[in-house]
Protein backbone atom coordinates (compact mmCIF):
# COMPACT_ATOMS: atom_id res chain seq x y z
CA UNK A 1 0.00 0.00 0.00
CA UNK A 2 1.53 3.33 -1.05
CA UNK A 3 1.84 6.40 1.18
CA UNK A 4 -1.00 8.33 -0.49
CA UNK A 5 -3.39 5.41 -0.12
CA UNK A 6 -2.50 5.09 3.57
CA UNK A 7 -3.10 8.81 4.11
CA UNK A 8 -6.42 8.55 2.30
CA UNK A 9 -7.56 5.64 4.48
CA UNK A 10 -6.46 7.50 7.64
CA UNK A 11 -8.67 10.48 6.77
CA UNK A 12 -11.33 10.58 9.56
CA UNK A 13 -14.10 11.28 7.08
CA UNK A 14 -13.06 8.38 4.85
CA UNK A 15 -13.18 6.17 7.95
CA UNK A 16 -16.60 7.59 8.78
CA UNK A 17 -17.86 6.78 5.27
CA UNK A 18 -16.44 3.26 5.28
CA UNK A 19 -17.94 2.39 8.67
CA UNK A 20 -21.36 3.99 8.12
CA UNK A 21 -24.29 1.55 8.29
CA UNK A 22 -26.18 3.54 5.65
CA UNK A 23 -23.13 3.51 3.38
CA UNK A 24 -23.16 -0.29 3.56
CA UNK A 25 -26.84 -0.23 2.59
CA UNK A 26 -25.95 1.95 -0.41
CA UNK A 27 -23.31 -0.59 -1.42
CA UNK A 28 -25.62 -3.59 -1.12
CA UNK A 29 -28.39 -1.74 -2.95
CA UNK A 30 -26.16 -1.70 -6.04
CA UNK A 31 -24.94 -5.25 -5.38
CA UNK A 32 -28.46 -6.74 -5.38
CA UNK A 33 -29.65 -4.49 -8.23
CA UNK A 34 -26.92 -5.84 -10.49
CA UNK A 35 -27.69 -9.51 -9.89
CA UNK A 36 -29.25 -9.68 -13.34
CA UNK A 37 -28.50 -13.29 -14.21
CA UNK A 38 -29.86 -12.88 -17.74
CA UNK A 39 -27.50 -10.05 -18.72
CA UNK A 40 -24.55 -12.04 -20.20
CA UNK A 41 -26.94 -13.92 -22.49
CA UNK A 42 -29.88 -11.60 -23.22
CA UNK A 43 -28.95 -10.79 -26.82
CA UNK A 44 -28.16 -14.40 -27.75
CA UNK A 45 -31.37 -15.60 -26.07
CA UNK A 46 -33.35 -13.16 -28.22
CA UNK A 47 -31.31 -14.05 -31.32
CA UNK A 48 -31.98 -17.78 -30.72
CA UNK A 49 -33.80 -19.35 -33.72
CA UNK A 50 -36.70 -20.39 -31.44
CA UNK A 51 -37.37 -16.67 -30.81
CA UNK A 52 -35.88 -15.49 -34.11
CA UNK A 53 -35.20 -11.78 -33.61
CA UNK A 54 -32.58 -9.80 -35.55
CA UNK A 55 -30.31 -7.13 -34.03
CA UNK A 56 -32.54 -4.51 -35.65
CA UNK A 57 -35.66 -6.01 -34.02
CA UNK A 58 -33.86 -6.21 -30.67
CA UNK A 59 -32.98 -2.56 -31.19
CA UNK A 60 -36.68 -1.79 -31.66
CA UNK A 61 -37.47 -3.53 -28.34
CA UNK A 62 -34.77 -1.43 -26.68
CA UNK A 63 -36.34 1.67 -28.26
CA UNK A 64 -39.75 0.77 -26.80
CA UNK A 65 -38.12 0.41 -23.39
CA UNK A 66 -36.41 3.77 -23.79
CA UNK A 67 -39.61 5.50 -24.96
CA UNK A 68 -41.18 4.69 -21.60
CA UNK A 69 -37.99 5.59 -19.75
CA UNK A 70 -37.94 8.89 -21.64
CA UNK A 71 -41.65 9.64 -21.18
CA UNK A 72 -41.50 9.25 -17.41
CA UNK A 73 -38.00 10.64 -16.72
CA UNK A 74 -38.88 14.23 -15.77
CA UNK A 75 -42.20 13.29 -14.11
CA UNK A 76 -40.34 10.69 -12.03
CA UNK A 77 -37.79 13.31 -10.95
CA UNK A 78 -40.58 15.68 -9.97
CA UNK A 79 -42.35 12.86 -8.09
CA UNK A 80 -39.11 12.15 -6.21
CA UNK A 81 -38.65 15.83 -5.32
CA UNK A 82 -42.29 16.32 -4.34
CA UNK A 83 -43.44 12.99 -2.88
CA UNK A 84 -40.27 11.34 -1.63
CA UNK A 85 -37.30 9.56 -3.16
CA UNK A 86 -37.56 6.41 -1.03
CA UNK A 87 -41.21 5.86 -1.98
CA UNK A 88 -40.42 6.27 -5.68
CA UNK A 89 -37.51 3.83 -5.52
CA UNK A 90 -39.74 1.16 -4.00
CA UNK A 91 -42.22 1.57 -6.88
CA UNK A 92 -39.44 1.14 -9.43
CA UNK A 93 -38.59 -2.33 -8.11
CA UNK A 94 -42.21 -3.40 -8.48
CA UNK A 95 -41.98 -2.42 -12.17
CA UNK A 96 -38.76 -4.42 -12.59
CA UNK A 97 -40.31 -7.56 -11.09
CA UNK A 98 -43.35 -7.27 -13.39
CA UNK A 99 -41.01 -6.94 -16.40
CA UNK A 100 -39.15 -10.13 -15.43
CA UNK A 101 -42.44 -12.04 -15.37
CA UNK A 102 -43.21 -10.82 -18.91
CA UNK A 103 -39.72 -11.81 -20.09
CA UNK A 104 -40.37 -15.29 -18.65
CA UNK A 105 -43.40 -15.72 -20.91
CA UNK A 106 -41.76 -13.91 -23.85
CA UNK A 107 -38.92 -16.44 -24.01
CA UNK A 108 -41.27 -19.44 -24.09
CA UNK A 109 -41.14 -20.75 -27.69
CA UNK A 110 -44.23 -22.89 -27.12
CA UNK A 111 -46.51 -20.09 -25.92
CA UNK A 112 -49.83 -19.89 -27.77
CA UNK A 113 -49.65 -16.16 -28.54
CA UNK A 114 -46.85 -14.12 -30.10
CA UNK A 115 -43.67 -13.84 -28.05
CA UNK A 116 -43.42 -10.22 -29.12
CA UNK A 117 -46.52 -9.26 -27.10
CA UNK A 118 -44.78 -10.36 -23.89
CA UNK A 119 -41.37 -9.01 -24.90
CA UNK A 120 -42.87 -5.59 -25.68
CA UNK A 121 -44.71 -5.61 -22.32
CA UNK A 122 -41.46 -6.60 -20.58
CA UNK A 123 -39.67 -3.70 -22.29
CA UNK A 124 -42.38 -1.25 -21.19
CA UNK A 125 -42.24 -2.21 -17.51
CA UNK A 126 -38.44 -2.37 -17.52
CA UNK A 127 -38.43 1.16 -18.98
CA UNK A 128 -40.78 2.35 -16.22
CA UNK A 129 -38.47 0.82 -13.63
CA UNK A 130 -35.47 2.58 -15.15
CA UNK A 131 -37.22 5.96 -15.24
CA UNK A 132 -38.29 5.75 -11.59
CA UNK A 133 -34.82 4.63 -10.48
CA UNK A 134 -32.58 6.93 -12.53
CA UNK A 135 -31.14 9.83 -10.61
CA UNK A 136 -33.20 9.01 -7.51
CA UNK A 137 -30.71 6.89 -5.59
CA UNK A 138 -27.84 9.24 -6.48
CA UNK A 139 -29.90 12.14 -5.11
CA UNK A 140 -30.45 10.14 -1.89
CA UNK A 141 -26.70 9.58 -1.58
CA UNK A 142 -26.11 13.31 -2.10
CA UNK A 143 -28.66 14.08 0.62
CA UNK A 144 -26.81 11.80 3.04
CA UNK A 145 -23.44 13.37 2.16
CA UNK A 146 -24.83 16.86 2.74
CA UNK A 147 -26.28 15.86 6.11
CA UNK A 148 -22.94 14.33 7.15
CA UNK A 149 -20.74 17.11 5.67
CA UNK A 150 -19.13 14.73 3.17
CA UNK A 151 -19.71 16.57 -0.11
CA UNK A 152 -15.96 16.75 -0.82
CA UNK A 153 -15.90 12.95 -0.89
CA UNK A 154 -18.47 12.40 -3.66
CA UNK A 155 -16.08 10.57 -5.98
CA UNK A 156 -15.03 8.21 -3.16
CA UNK A 157 -18.65 7.45 -2.23
CA UNK A 158 -19.81 6.91 -5.82
CA UNK A 159 -16.71 4.88 -6.67
CA UNK A 160 -17.24 2.65 -3.63
CA UNK A 161 -20.96 2.05 -4.25
CA UNK A 162 -20.36 1.46 -7.96
CA UNK A 163 -17.60 -1.03 -7.09
CA UNK A 164 -20.10 -3.12 -5.11
CA UNK A 165 -22.57 -2.88 -7.99
CA UNK A 166 -19.92 -4.28 -10.30
CA UNK A 167 -19.02 -7.03 -7.82
CA UNK A 168 -22.69 -7.97 -7.95
CA UNK A 169 -22.45 -8.07 -11.73
CA UNK A 170 -19.33 -10.27 -11.55
CA UNK A 171 -21.03 -12.73 -9.18
CA UNK A 172 -24.11 -12.62 -11.39
CA UNK A 173 -22.02 -13.60 -14.42
CA UNK A 174 -20.57 -16.63 -12.60
CA UNK A 175 -23.96 -17.82 -11.33
CA UNK A 176 -25.48 -17.17 -14.75
CA UNK A 177 -23.17 -19.78 -16.32
CA UNK A 178 -24.49 -22.50 -14.01
CA UNK A 179 -28.07 -21.36 -14.47
CA UNK A 180 -27.74 -21.28 -18.26
CA UNK A 181 -26.27 -24.79 -18.35
CA UNK A 182 -28.49 -26.52 -15.78
CA UNK A 183 -31.92 -24.85 -15.87
CA UNK A 184 -34.45 -26.52 -18.20
CA UNK A 185 -35.03 -23.39 -20.33
CA UNK A 186 -33.67 -19.85 -20.72
CA UNK A 187 -36.89 -18.27 -19.48
CA UNK A 188 -36.34 -19.48 -15.87
CA UNK A 189 -33.39 -17.11 -15.47
CA UNK A 190 -35.84 -14.20 -15.24
CA UNK A 191 -37.90 -15.73 -12.44
CA UNK A 192 -34.71 -16.46 -10.47
CA UNK A 193 -33.64 -12.82 -10.95
CA UNK A 194 -36.75 -11.70 -9.04
CA UNK A 195 -35.21 -13.02 -5.76
CA UNK A 196 -32.42 -10.38 -5.39
CA UNK A 197 -34.87 -7.67 -6.45
CA UNK A 198 -37.19 -8.58 -3.60
CA UNK A 199 -34.17 -8.37 -1.24
CA UNK A 200 -33.36 -4.90 -2.63
CA UNK A 201 -36.97 -3.80 -2.07
CA UNK A 202 -36.68 -4.82 1.60
CA UNK A 203 -33.31 -3.05 1.90
CA UNK A 204 -34.65 0.25 0.49
CA UNK A 205 -37.65 0.05 2.83
CA UNK A 206 -35.14 0.10 5.73
CA UNK A 207 -33.56 3.44 4.65
CA UNK A 208 -34.03 6.26 7.20
CA UNK A 209 -37.24 8.28 7.02
CA UNK A 210 -35.49 11.53 6.03
CA UNK A 211 -34.66 9.84 2.69
CA UNK A 212 -38.36 10.27 1.94
CA UNK A 213 -38.34 14.01 2.63
CA UNK A 214 -40.28 16.03 0.08
CA UNK A 215 -41.58 19.51 -0.49
CA UNK A 216 -45.18 20.20 0.59
CA UNK A 217 -47.61 19.92 -2.30
CA UNK A 218 -49.71 23.01 -2.95
CA UNK A 219 -52.03 23.62 -5.87
CA UNK A 220 -52.29 20.00 -7.01
CA UNK A 221 -49.90 17.52 -8.57
CA UNK A 222 -50.19 18.73 -12.19
CA UNK A 223 -49.48 22.30 -11.15
CA UNK A 224 -46.38 21.11 -9.29
CA UNK A 225 -45.30 19.10 -12.34
CA UNK A 226 -45.48 22.26 -14.48
CA UNK A 227 -43.51 24.19 -11.87
CA UNK A 228 -40.89 21.42 -11.85
CA UNK A 229 -40.48 21.63 -15.62
CA UNK A 230 -40.32 25.44 -15.58
CA UNK A 231 -37.72 25.44 -12.82
CA UNK A 232 -35.38 23.39 -14.97
CA UNK A 233 -35.21 26.05 -17.72
CA UNK A 234 -33.00 28.60 -15.95
CA UNK A 235 -30.71 25.84 -14.69
CA UNK A 236 -30.12 24.48 -18.20
CA UNK A 237 -29.04 27.94 -19.38
CA UNK A 238 -25.77 27.25 -17.59
CA UNK A 239 -23.15 26.18 -20.13
CA UNK A 240 -21.43 24.07 -17.50
CA UNK A 241 -24.56 22.10 -16.74
CA UNK A 242 -25.49 21.61 -20.40
CA UNK A 243 -22.06 20.26 -21.30
CA UNK A 244 -21.99 18.08 -18.19
CA UNK A 245 -25.33 16.37 -18.78
CA UNK A 246 -24.92 15.96 -22.56
CA UNK A 247 -21.38 14.62 -22.26
CA UNK A 248 -22.48 12.15 -19.59
CA UNK A 249 -25.71 11.13 -21.35
CA UNK A 250 -24.31 10.62 -24.87
CA UNK A 251 -21.28 8.63 -23.71
CA UNK A 252 -23.43 6.41 -21.49
CA UNK A 253 -26.02 5.93 -24.25
CA UNK A 254 -23.38 4.67 -26.70
CA UNK A 255 -21.92 2.41 -24.01
CA UNK A 256 -25.36 1.14 -23.01
CA UNK A 257 -26.27 0.31 -26.61
CA UNK A 258 -22.97 -1.40 -27.46
CA UNK A 259 -21.92 -3.08 -24.22
CA UNK A 260 -23.64 -6.41 -24.98
CA UNK A 261 -22.57 -6.62 -28.64
CA UNK A 262 -19.75 -8.81 -27.31
CA UNK A 263 -22.39 -11.59 -27.18
CA UNK A 264 -23.10 -11.97 -30.94
CA UNK A 265 -19.41 -11.24 -31.67
CA UNK A 266 -18.31 -14.10 -29.43
CA UNK A 267 -20.98 -16.46 -30.82
CA UNK A 268 -19.42 -15.98 -34.27
CA UNK A 269 -15.88 -16.61 -33.05
CA UNK A 270 -16.88 -19.55 -30.83
CA UNK A 271 -18.47 -21.18 -33.87
CA UNK A 272 -15.19 -20.71 -35.77
CA UNK A 273 -13.28 -22.09 -32.76
CA UNK A 274 -15.47 -25.24 -32.63
CA UNK A 275 -14.75 -25.92 -36.30
CA UNK A 276 -11.00 -25.40 -35.74
CA UNK A 277 -10.85 -27.98 -32.92
CA UNK A 278 -12.84 -30.49 -34.94
CA UNK A 279 -16.18 -30.18 -33.17
CA UNK A 280 -19.47 -30.38 -35.05
CA UNK A 281 -20.74 -26.77 -35.23
CA UNK A 282 -24.27 -28.14 -35.57
CA UNK A 283 -24.01 -29.72 -32.08
CA UNK A 284 -26.24 -27.17 -30.36
CA UNK A 285 -25.76 -28.51 -26.82
CA UNK A 286 -21.94 -28.39 -27.03
CA UNK A 287 -22.03 -24.93 -28.61
CA UNK A 288 -24.34 -23.62 -25.88
CA UNK A 289 -22.04 -24.92 -23.13
CA UNK A 290 -18.99 -23.28 -24.72
CA UNK A 291 -20.89 -20.02 -25.27
CA UNK A 292 -22.23 -19.99 -21.68
CA UNK A 293 -18.84 -20.66 -20.08
CA UNK A 294 -16.89 -18.24 -22.27
CA UNK A 295 -19.43 -15.40 -22.09
CA UNK A 296 -19.94 -15.87 -18.35
CA UNK A 297 -16.18 -15.81 -17.82
CA UNK A 298 -15.78 -12.72 -20.01
CA UNK A 299 -18.49 -10.80 -18.16
CA UNK A 300 -17.10 -11.85 -14.76
CA UNK A 301 -13.61 -10.58 -15.67
CA UNK A 302 -15.08 -7.40 -17.18
CA UNK A 303 -17.01 -6.57 -14.02
CA UNK A 304 -14.23 -7.45 -11.55
CA UNK A 305 -11.70 -5.23 -13.31
CA UNK A 306 -14.34 -2.53 -13.83
CA UNK A 307 -14.99 -2.63 -10.08
CA UNK A 308 -11.34 -1.80 -9.41
CA UNK A 309 -11.42 1.04 -11.96
CA UNK A 310 -14.56 2.50 -10.34
CA UNK A 311 -12.90 2.57 -6.91
CA UNK A 312 -9.90 4.41 -8.36
CA UNK A 313 -11.79 7.01 -10.41
CA UNK A 314 -10.67 9.74 -7.96
CA UNK A 315 -7.03 9.15 -9.06
CA UNK A 316 -7.93 10.05 -12.65
CA UNK A 317 -9.55 13.27 -11.40
CA UNK A 318 -6.33 14.15 -9.54
CA UNK A 319 -4.18 13.28 -12.56
CA UNK A 320 -6.03 15.68 -14.88
CA UNK A 321 -6.90 18.16 -12.08
CA UNK A 322 -10.60 18.23 -12.91
CA UNK A 323 -13.45 15.74 -13.46
CA UNK A 324 -14.62 17.40 -16.71
CA UNK A 325 -11.16 17.21 -18.31
CA UNK A 326 -11.03 13.49 -17.47
CA UNK A 327 -14.50 13.02 -18.98
CA UNK A 328 -13.41 14.64 -22.26
CA UNK A 329 -10.28 12.50 -22.57
CA UNK A 330 -12.18 9.26 -21.89
CA UNK A 331 -14.73 10.19 -24.60
CA UNK A 332 -11.91 10.29 -27.17
CA UNK A 333 -10.39 7.06 -25.87
CA UNK A 334 -13.76 5.29 -26.28
CA UNK A 335 -13.77 6.34 -29.96
CA UNK A 336 -10.22 5.06 -30.39
CA UNK A 337 -11.14 1.67 -28.91
CA UNK A 338 -14.09 1.31 -31.31
CA UNK A 339 -11.78 2.08 -34.23
CA UNK A 340 -9.35 -0.63 -33.05
CA UNK A 341 -12.25 -3.06 -32.47
CA UNK A 342 -13.30 -2.64 -36.11
CA UNK A 343 -9.74 -3.30 -37.30
CA UNK A 344 -9.22 -6.46 -35.21
CA UNK A 345 -12.66 -7.84 -36.08
CA UNK A 346 -11.80 -7.56 -39.77
CA UNK A 347 -8.54 -9.46 -39.23
CA UNK A 348 -10.24 -11.89 -36.78
CA UNK A 349 -8.16 -11.82 -33.56
CA UNK A 350 -10.67 -12.73 -30.80
CA UNK A 351 -8.35 -12.21 -27.78
CA UNK A 352 -7.59 -8.63 -28.79
CA UNK A 353 -11.30 -7.99 -29.39
CA UNK A 354 -12.10 -9.24 -25.86
CA UNK A 355 -9.31 -7.12 -24.34
CA UNK A 356 -10.50 -3.98 -26.12
CA UNK A 357 -14.07 -4.65 -25.01
CA UNK A 358 -12.74 -4.94 -21.46
CA UNK A 359 -11.32 -1.41 -21.82
CA UNK A 360 -14.77 -0.16 -22.84
CA UNK A 361 -16.16 -1.42 -19.51
CA UNK A 362 -13.17 -0.08 -17.56
CA UNK A 363 -13.45 3.40 -19.06
CA UNK A 364 -17.20 3.55 -18.39
CA UNK A 365 -16.57 2.77 -14.74
CA UNK A 366 -13.79 5.32 -14.50
CA UNK A 367 -16.02 7.91 -16.13
CA UNK A 368 -19.39 7.49 -14.43
CA UNK A 369 -18.24 8.45 -10.87
CA UNK A 370 -16.42 11.44 -12.37
CA UNK A 371 -19.56 12.53 -14.25
CA UNK A 372 -21.75 12.23 -11.15
CA UNK A 373 -19.13 14.13 -9.13
CA UNK A 374 -19.00 16.97 -11.65
CA UNK A 375 -22.79 17.20 -12.02
CA UNK A 376 -23.11 17.24 -8.23
CA UNK A 377 -20.81 20.28 -8.19
CA UNK A 378 -22.59 22.34 -10.83
CA UNK A 379 -26.29 21.45 -10.24
CA UNK A 380 -28.19 23.37 -7.51
CA UNK A 381 -29.17 21.17 -4.56
CA UNK A 382 -32.93 21.71 -4.86
CA UNK A 383 -32.98 20.64 -8.52
CA UNK A 384 -30.62 17.66 -8.42
CA UNK A 385 -33.16 14.84 -8.68
CA UNK A 386 -34.96 16.58 -11.56
CA UNK A 387 -31.75 17.53 -13.44
CA UNK A 388 -30.25 14.07 -12.95
CA UNK A 389 -33.49 12.67 -14.35
CA UNK A 390 -33.11 15.00 -17.35
CA UNK A 391 -29.61 13.62 -17.86
CA UNK A 392 -31.09 10.12 -17.84
CA UNK A 393 -33.86 11.32 -20.17
CA UNK A 394 -31.32 12.56 -22.72
CA UNK A 395 -29.58 9.20 -22.40
CA UNK A 396 -32.91 7.46 -23.05
CA UNK A 397 -33.63 9.56 -26.15
CA UNK A 398 -30.14 8.77 -27.44
CA UNK A 399 -30.51 5.02 -26.83
CA UNK A 400 -33.98 5.16 -28.40
CA UNK A 401 -32.34 6.42 -31.60
CA UNK A 402 -29.08 4.49 -31.37
CA UNK A 403 -30.46 0.99 -30.64
CA UNK A 404 -32.39 0.34 -33.89
CA UNK A 405 -29.90 2.36 -35.95
CA UNK A 406 -26.89 0.47 -34.59
CA UNK A 407 -28.80 -2.82 -34.92
CA UNK A 408 -29.67 -2.10 -38.55
CA UNK A 409 -26.03 -1.40 -39.45
CA UNK A 410 -24.76 -4.31 -37.29
CA UNK A 411 -27.02 -6.78 -39.14
CA UNK A 412 -24.84 -5.97 -42.18
CA UNK A 413 -21.47 -5.49 -40.44
CA UNK A 414 -20.52 -4.87 -36.79
CA UNK A 415 -16.99 -3.64 -37.72
CA UNK A 416 -18.55 -1.06 -40.09
CA UNK A 417 -20.79 0.12 -37.24
CA UNK A 418 -17.77 0.60 -34.94
CA UNK A 419 -15.83 2.49 -37.62
CA UNK A 420 -18.67 4.94 -38.36
CA UNK A 421 -19.33 5.44 -34.66
CA UNK A 422 -15.68 6.18 -33.81
CA UNK A 423 -15.56 8.98 -36.37
CA UNK A 424 -18.87 10.49 -35.20
CA UNK A 425 -17.83 10.38 -31.53
CA UNK A 426 -14.65 12.38 -32.11
CA UNK A 427 -16.57 15.04 -34.05
CA UNK A 428 -19.37 15.32 -31.44
CA UNK A 429 -16.95 15.50 -28.53
CA UNK A 430 -14.69 18.19 -29.96
CA UNK A 431 -17.41 20.32 -31.53
CA UNK A 432 -20.02 20.26 -28.75
CA UNK A 433 -18.87 18.72 -25.47
CA UNK A 434 -15.27 19.54 -24.58
CA UNK A 435 -14.22 22.66 -22.72
CA UNK A 436 -12.36 23.52 -19.54
CA UNK A 437 -14.81 24.66 -16.83
CA UNK A 438 -12.74 27.73 -15.92
CA UNK A 439 -13.16 29.07 -19.46
CA UNK A 440 -16.91 28.59 -19.54
CA UNK A 441 -19.46 31.22 -18.73
CA UNK A 442 -22.31 30.49 -16.35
Amino acid sequence: MDKKTKEKLQDPKIQKINSSKLMWKFRFYGFFKNLRFFEPFLLIMLLDPSIGLSLFEIGLLISIREIFTYTFEIPSGVIADKFGKKRELLICFVFYIISFVFYFFGLDPDIAVSNLIFLVSASIFFGLGESFRSGTHKAMELLWMENEDLMDYKTHVYGSTRAYSLLGSALSAILAVFLKIFIPANKWIFLITIIPYILDFILIASYPSYMNDHQPITGGYWNQLKIGFKGVGPTLKSKKIRKAIFSSAIYDAIYKTLKDYIQPIMVIFISIFLIQIGKDETDTETANIYISIILGGIYCIFYLISSLSSQNAFKLKKLFHHAKTSMDILFDLFALILLLEALFMWIEIPMVIIFLYLLIYVFENFRRPLAVDYMGEVIPKEERATILSIESQIKSISVLIFAPLFGFIADFSIPLLFLILAICMVIINHVFLTGRPRLEEK
